[in-house]
């Protein structure tokens, strides 16, 4: 099967959304498909950046990259560059598609990459799917966020109405597909999955982490949806604790300064982007994981996190309810609470029981997320919509 991917951002460009993508493409492109011989050819269409190539191959998935205006760091996308990216990437899906004959489009985020693909997909007839991934239908902390306009509701309702098939990534941004914004067609729910990591011992000094003290880890874009506002602020109420924040983003400076008011400067350590085995080895070396995150379409980060055995303290709300379940591998506290994120990592550092059945709980739930069974879904997902006729 040939397929194509429209994603507007794609490693090393984007968060957690951009990594899914690229995962997911990845055992695609590697997996042979029922009844046929070979294994399915991936094509990914997203956006460049200076330092990228326009076009290339990577671990058997075709990568071509658009040029759009204002994207100015690899973290974050602006609006200026998301707008430019709809024809963009229309005008070379287009030519894509003349070049190649691709049995099903996916769009990975309504707005803007389902723009540009359900036009394609119009224009050659082929079957669409679209993928809900969550900051693409809900956003509390951003003023565009596409539930708060009418306009933009409505672009996400057209788009929907394009495709064969609409999936999301969790039960709570399929809710808000729904809820929000008024798609009254099926949405199957695809979870995102984790590639397995070998379980392995890390001393702290090989991550440079300080020895005999509690390490809470977090991993995550330094955006506001993100909240380590209010997580400095509690953690002035944990002085034994040690923070560990893994990302980079616009408001790196900021968080900075905040550390420093609040005399952090030892306890708290703003590591900023590192590869995925550094990541793993700090997840590791770790005690527990923490977020103050006010939403999450899903949260492949806790995945990670359960797969290294790491208890958890999160908020309450996203898609992460889909696999946390309070005081069985989670303490899930209310969003923007700084008492309750205190009080639950407080009640996790005084119960060595439940740290010990929350390890054990999250090393064996994370299974049922491992990327080859969550992908074998998104597979027949899209082999169902290459099925229709257009």
């Amino acid at each position: 099967m040939k397929i194509l991917i429209v994603n507007y951002e794609y490693p090393p460009l984007g968060g957690g959304g951009g990594v899914a993508t690229k995962q997911l493409a990845e055992e695609l492109a590697k997996k042979p498909f029922d009844g046929a011989q070979g294994k399915h050819e991936v094509h990914i269409l997203t956006t460049w950046y200076p330092g990228l190539k326009r076009e290339e191959v990577e671990n058997s998935v075709y990568i071509h990259r658009v040029k759009v205006w204002g994207r100015n760091e690899l973290p974050t996308a602006t609006i200026r560059s998301m707008i430019t990216f709809v024809p963009a990437a229309f005008w070379r899906g287009w030519r894509l598609c003349r070049e190649r004959k691709f049995d099903v489009i996916n769009a990975q985020f309504v707005v803007p990459s389902g723009i540009p693909a359900a036009l394609v997909s119009r224009v050659f007839r082929l079957p669409f799917v679209l993928s809900f991934i969550g900051g693409d239908l809900y956003d509390p902390t951003k003023g565009v966020s596409p539930h708060r306009h009418p306009v933009l509701r409505a672009v996400v309702r057209w788009v929907a109405d394009q495709a064969a098939i609409c999936t999301a990534i969790s039960e709570d941004t399929k809710w808000r597909a729904y809820e929000m914004h008024g798609v009254d067609k099926d949405v199957v729910v695809t979870h995102l999955g984790l590639i397995p990591h070998a379980v392995v011992t890390v001393a702290r000094k090989d991550v440079n982490l300080p020895e005999g003290v509690p390490i809470f880890v977090s991993v995550g874009r330094l955006i506001p949806r993100k909240r380590y506002d209010l997580l400095l602020e509690a953690w002035r109420e944990i002085p034994s604790a040690h923070l560990v924040i893994i990302g980079d983003g616009p408001l790196k400076e900021d968080l900075q300064s905040k550390i420093a008011a609040y005399g952090l400067e030892k306890r708290v350590h703003l590591l900023g982007f590192v590869d995925e085995a550094h990541k793993y080895k700090v997840l590791q070396a770790s005690d527990a994981y923490i977020s103050a995150t006010e939403h999450e379409g899903f949260g492949i980060v806790y995945l990670e996190a359960m797969e290294a055995g790491l208890p958890i303290v999160t908020t309450d709300t996203g898609g992460q309810r889909d696999f946390l379940t309070e005081a069985e591998n989670a303490i899930l506290v209310a969003t923007s609470d700084a008492k309750q994120l205190v009080a639950g990592m407080q009640r996790l550092l005084s119960d060595e029981k439940l740290r010990q059945k929350m390890a054990v709980n999250n090393r064996e739930k994370v299974k049922e997320f491992y990327l080859e069974k969550t992908a074998k879904k998104f597979e027949d997902v899209l082999t169902e919509a290459a099925d229709k006729k257009v």
